[in-house]
């Protein structure tokens, strides 16, 4: 992929608790389990190493994440290929990595559902997904929950959890393709430890003075509902479910049902940044296309499917007033 093609995103890979009414007893207690993963991912202090695959990229990550008196501290540490940090205090995160000329979405990567907080107002949105139980299992040496989340219709992504069955954590999640077969991406804490005490020192970046930094795009907690404005652009179909929400410091056009996201980027110009094209990295889509009926480009980027992803660019439209 050439260098213009890899544009500086913000990606959003979140397994999201969907609060509110479930339609089984099965589904009720999978709530009661989501619910307890949300609090775990956020109160629950411990120090691992996790991998995550996306597509044909693997990552190998060490996190040390801390929660006392109400604040959250955490640190990301990339343990293969290029050395990069992500230090974290509540929703402020800031990427610590090495010089380079490249700059695009591998930073948010290595993530994995960490590059977001869980939204406690996501009941709007339960209607899209279904909820059930898998029995148990054994992840990095602890007995796990399997928990499937399904969504009602063929436009968004699965997945499939497994929560540590003592605390509620995550330990590892698939995403899962429309055919509900084929995994997108893979995340697994390889070694964990959960609660103790970690020393200060843990949570602060060990780069030189030489490295580059820069804050990431705020998680799902940082979304507002997007208010009313005279937009020149319009989009004119979206999957069931999701709504527009709108990121601090940001001019694009964001968009999620409470656990799928995917974003519109708008070049105005009359010359094309990138030619007209459609890729995927694992569960992340890129689609470019020209604007219908006006000068610029429209490119979609986030994790939903190929197909879902066009019709949302196809469906874009100057608004004339």
């Amino acid at each position: 992929m050439i260098q213009k093609q890899k544009i500086a995103v913000s990606l959003i890979l979140a397994t999201v608790w969907i609060p509110g009414a479930f339609s089984s007893t099965e589904g009720s207690e999978a709530g009661v389990w989501l619910a307890r993963m949300a609090m775990a991912l956020h109160e629950q202090s411990y120090e691992g190493v996790f991998t995550f695959m996306r597509g044909g990229k693997f990552s190998t990550m060490k996190i040390v994440h801390k929660f006392e008196g109400g604040k959250t501290l955490e640190r990301l540490l990339q343990l293969n290929g290029e050395k990069l940090e992500i230090v974290r205090i509540n929703d402020d995160l800031v990427c610590y990595h090495e010089k380079s000329d490249q700059v695009d979405l591998e930073h948010q990567v290595p993530m994995g559902p960490f590059s977001s907080a869980f939204n406690e107002n996501l009941a709007a949105y339960q209607d899209q997904y279904q909820f059930s139980l898998h029995g148990e299992d054994r992840i990095a040496g602890r007995a796990a929950i399997k928990l499937g989340i399904s969504p009602r219709l063929n436009d968004r992504y699965g997945y499939r959890l497994w929560l540590d069955k003592e605390t509620g954590l995550l330990l590892q999640s698939h995403m899962l393709d429309v055919d509900r077969k084929r995994v997108r991406e893979i995340f697994q804490f390889s070694t964990i430890s959960i609660g103790g005490d970690f020393d200060e020192s843990m949570l602060l970046s060990s780069m030189s003075e030489d490295a580059v930094s820069h804050r990431l795009t705020s998680a799902l907690a940082s979304f507002k509902k997007e208010k009313a404005s005279r937009p020149h652009w319009r989009v004119a179909w979206l999957p069931n479910g999701f709504k527009p929400v709108r990121v601090p410091g940001s001019d694009r056009l964001h968009f999620t049902d409470g656990l799928a996201t995917f974003s519109v980027f708008i070049e105005r110009s009359e010359k094309s940044v990138l030619p007209e094209m459609a890729t995927r990295v694992g569960g992340t889509v890129v689609i470019s296309k020209h604007v219908k009926g006006a000068t610029g480009q429209i490119t979609v980027v986030g994790e939903v499917p190929i197909a879902t992803a066009r019709k949302v660019a196809e469906s874009i439209e100057p608004v004339i007033y």
